[in-house]
């Protein structure tokens, strides 16, 4: 496929992305009205929005990533949305929380076959120095549907309820399934790609030092940003006595606009200096937790919602600008048959370790504290902090260590 025809390709693959994350994140303005509807626990909630889902997602993954390293991609992705899509739906069906946990299950089994294909896709079309703006694009969808899903998950449950939002939000992903179905896989089945063996080990790259420790920086950073962007909504809605739809906007609005912002600038930067010298993709994950972690701690002692909300659009942008350079380098470092499994490997960390144990620890501590909802739930997020700061150190060390390997 000729460098020009990236433009539909990426198109495509980031709707198909954007549908992927408003159908996630939705769930975390829905929150409040479930747990009314069907009366949970905080920790009930957190099992629901963490490790019912990711569990799956990160399971289910690796095997996916084997079949779009091997077969076709964009098929691949289009019947993983069709199913993720129809689950998403059907978790307005649900009459009890075992139904709801089932139905999530579900969600991560289909999009466990969306991302890891699409960025191997999407570097078999890009060259080095190009592929932390590609791939922060591409991951630029995931703050974007956060937007739409927390803004139109809350305005969608306050006029429809909760169980319609669900099943509208569902049936958005079917037209760009059929979009994504017709994309063209431009390798040649049983080909070789760029001189390799077809099915280079697993094992070797597992091995690999700088790789295992981008692997704990992704597992890290998303234990603590998946526990906030879950919880972060309650604690709002809570803290200053906002109403779910309101919470929905504004919050999805500085989540998604800073993290979008924040992704697309770190992309755009790390091009040119990777010309130079690759190691600086994981030089400015590392500083982008630096910045971001204490504007996000600032936003949960924050005396009103502006301040909290300008706070937490800050912190987002400045965190967020880590993924498009380390995704990058995950790429960079695997073989070309091994790029799929090499971002699934990364996902699986971040979901298992990171989205599935992190809002499921935000509730349990947010339900032993005692207190008042609000500073319980707070107490809870600023426990976070330690966590959030760590990336920043494993990136630099996966530096390092990619330089000594490379030498």
């Amino acid at each position: 496929m000729k460098p020009q025809a990236l433009g539909w390709p990426l198109t495509v693959l980031f709707l198909a992305n954007l549908v992927a994350s408003i159908d996630r994140t939705a769930l975390a303005a829905l929150l409040p009205a479930i747990k009314q509807d069907m009366t949970l626990s905080d920790t009930q909630l957190g099992i629901l929005t963490g490790i019912a889902f990711s569990a799956f997602y990160a399971i289910f993954g690796l095997p996916l990533a084997a079949l779009a390293d091997r077969g076709h991609r964009p098929r691949l992705i289009a019947a993983a949305l069709v199913f993720w899509s129809l689950m998403t739906a059907a978790t307005g069906l649900a009459k009890a929380f075992v139904h709801l946990v089932a139905a999530r299950m579900m969600v991560a089994v289909g999009e466990a076959g969306g991302v890891p294909a699409s960025h191997s896709l999407l570097s078999d079309l890009t060259p080095d120095h190009r592929r932390p703006a590609v791939l922060a694009i591409h991951t630029a969808a995931g703050p974007l549907g956060s937007l739409l899903g927390l803004a139109g998950g809350g305005l969608l449950a306050a006029t429809l309820g909760w169980r319609d939002a669900f099943v509208v939000l569902g049936l958005v992903g079917l037209p760009v399934a059929v979009l994504t179905f017709f994309l063209r896989e431009p390798r040649t089945a049983g080909a070789r790609a760029d001189g390799i063996e077809p099915r280079p080990k697993a094992g070797t790259l597992l091995g690999r030092r700088s790789f295992q420790l981008l692997l704990g920086g992704f597992a890290l950073g998303s234990f603590a940003m998946n526990g906030l962007l879950q919880w972060l909504p309650s604690y709002l809605g809570r803290a200053f006595e906002m109403d779910i739809a309101r919470v929905g906007v504004q919050f999805g609005l500085a989540y998604g606009l800073g993290a979008m912002a924040g992704m697309l600038a770190g992309g755009a930067v790390a091009g040119p200096l990777m010309r130079r010298d690759t190691g600086w993709a994981l030089r400015l994950a590392s500083i982008s937790y630096l910045v971001g972690a204490p504007c996000l701690l600032a936003s949960l002692l924050a005396p009103s919602a502006p301040i909290a909300l300008a706070l937490i659009f800050l912190g987002s942008a400045s965190a967020s600008a880590a993924y498009g350079p380390a995704f990058a380098m995950i790429q960079i470092i695997a073989e070309p048959r091994l790029r799929a499994f090499a971002t699934a490997s990364s996902l699986l960390v971040s979901n298992l370790v990171g989205a599935g144990l992190g809002p499921l620890a935000v509730g349990i501590l947010s339900d032993s504290h005692g207190g008042a909802p609000a500073h319980a739930l707070r107490f809870a997020l600023v426990s976070l902090f330690p966590v959030l700061i760590s990336p920043a150190l494993l990136y630099w060390l996966a530096m390092k260590r990619l330089a000594w390997e490379t030498r």
